[in-house]
């Protein structure tokens, strides 16, 4: 059933490709709809729209971010757990897309590989990898931050025996239980694939470079009566409302991200006793205690993860995998160990945005090479030089509230799109001016967090933080409400009526 909910007037064009098909794409296509665009695409490399959650299907999977706040505003929904599992989350995009009629608007299947602005018509070609061609007037990237895996090199895995799986490409043919199973890495997807897999392994060997603060999760599932106060409309608001607060009051001003303020010694002091409680081992308990602030590196927030690694079948090994053998891994200092099947919870790769894709602007630019290592963007939508080409979870926009802030990227990008058709512009992109200031007092700010500590994902290859945002929602749902129409540079570049809307009809070329 389609709904539409508070929907402005339609006004005809402009033209839109969305690519991508997760909570950012599907974000974007209902704030289009509500503003009365819709002439829209929706394009997914995928079986299946849910981004992350469609592909990462590994035992354990879960969201780190409690429910009710990873969830859009205007989609309710009767969450079982605090933290919803890989399954429910699926159910719950899949549903939204449902109600707001997106199956037609979806190109599944469908990678695209590249945007091309075209000067003389003031629009955007699209192109997919199996050569399909489509021409619109502005494109949104939704792709996410977490969508292209970080394979590890692993010497010798043309010798090794075993299977090999990663956890955001799982393959549920693998046989693992009853078998030795390696886990390489200790972040998030780690922590919730080993208290998975532990109980039917015969061994688990768990290899940790370095070790990130382990948090608490609250408990696994909601009562019946929880789950009545919490559907009502009003219990719902109320939920948000909390959760939001109690992050947000540490991440205001950059409270929780500024190594020994309050806020971080709260959370270490919080994670150091978690620890104490979990881990009676001194020795245990020292490997596990890392040596930064809390957000050096992301946290993990797990209740099963420190005590499965105490089960008698799984070993912690503090050291980087070098290879693998024949009969399993390598590790740094040469010990080999023994495994039927090498899982590699190594993440993704966030700090190399719009990777497989190539996006050419004005003169020619591709976006790559302007950027070289260090991706940038105006809040992290909108690249001079680039008109009609939008991101959403774009560089430094990735913190505790990333639905909250999807949201407020498809805000932006909607008002600079009716902005056009009511004045019959043909193009928008942030003026450098903007663009400059913001990303220099972006970095000198980040060079005074803990995002700055350390060797983590946040980071690009010239070691600049690119994926943190860290000024808390407040400050950025208020810098895309009031600069979004400033700090875009808009452009006529064909006479037309004042009231003729801007009509650029998609094609499609075998």
């Amino acid at each position: 059933m389609h709904t539409q909910m508070n929907s402005e007037p339609s006004i005809g064009g402009p033209s839109v490709a969305i690519i991508g098909a997760g909570f950012a794409g599907i974000a974007m296509a209902v704030r289009l709809i509500r503003s009365g665009i819709s002439n829209f695409t929706i394009f997914e490399a995928g079986d299946g729209i849910g981004g992350t959650w469609f592909h990462n299907t590994y035992p354990g999977a879960e969201v780190d971010t409690p429910s009710h706040m990873y969830s859009y505003s205007f989609k309710p929904y009767d969450w079982s757990r605090p933290f919803a599992t890989q399954g429910e989350l699926l159910g719950y995009l899949e549903e939204t897309a449902d109600e707001w009629g997106l199956g037609d608007r979806l190109e599944l299947r469908t990678r695209i590989v590249e945007i091309e602005w075209d000067e003389r018509s003031q629009s955007q070609t699209v192109r997919s990898d199996d050569g399909r061609e489509w021409r619109f007037t502005a494109v949104v990237s939704s792709i996410g931050l977490l969508n292209v895996p970080a394979e590890p090199n692993l010497p010798g895995r043309e010798l090794y025996g075993g299977q090999v799986v990663h956890t955001a490409r799982w393959n549920h043919s693998v046989p693992w239980e009853g078998k030795r199973v390696a886990v390489i890495g200790t972040g998030s997807s780690a922590a919730q694939v080993v208290p998975a897999l532990a109980p039917g392994a015969a061994s688990l060997t768990l290899f940790q470079r370095q070790p990130a603060w382990v948090d608490m999760k609250e408990r696994s599932t909601f009562t019946p009566e929880q789950r009545r106060r919490l559907n009502s409309p009003r219990g719902y608001r109320r939920e948000r409302t909390r959760l939001f607060f109690n992050q947000e009051k540490n991440w205001f001003g950059g409270r929780v991200v500024r190594p020994g303020s309050a806020a971080d010694r709260k959370a270490i002091d919080r994670c150091t006793l978690h620890l104490a409680n979990s881990v009676a081992d001194p020795e245990l308990r020292a490997l596990l205690t890392p040596k930064g602030a809390y957000l050096a590196k992301r946290p993990v927030r797990s209740n099963e993860y420190l005590p499965a690694i105490q089960r008698e079948n799984v070993r912690v090994v503090a050291s980087a995998v070098a290879a693998l053998y024949e009969d399993g891994v390598i590790d740094a200092n040469g010990e080999k160990h023994p495994a039927d099947v090498v899982v590699t919870a190594t993440g993704f790769r966030p700090a190399e945005f719009l990777l497989g894709m190539t996006v050419v602007g004005e003169g020619g630019r591709d976006i790559h090479a302007t950027w070289g290592d260090d991706p940038q963007a105006f809040l992290g939508i909108s690249v001079p030089g680039f008109p009609n080409f939008f991101m959403m979870y774009g560089p430094n926009t990735n913190f505790y509230a990333i639905v909250f802030n999807l949201e407020r990227q498809a805000d932006y990008i909607a008002r600079v799109l009716r902005r056009m058709v009511r004045k019959g512009y043909t193009s928008a992109a942030v003026k450098q001016t903007y663009h400059d200031v913001f990303n220099d007092l972006l970095q000198r700010r980040m060079a005074k967090t803990s995002f700055a500590q350390g060797q983590s994902y946040f980071r690009s290859k010239s070691g600049r933080v690119v994926t943190q945002w860290p000024e808390g929602a407040i400050v950025y749902a208020a810098l895309t409400r009031f600069l979004a129409l400033p700090a875009t540079r808009f452009s006529r570049e064909r006479t037309r009526g004042a009231d003729e809307p801007l009509q650029v009809e998609s094609l499609e070329r075998g």
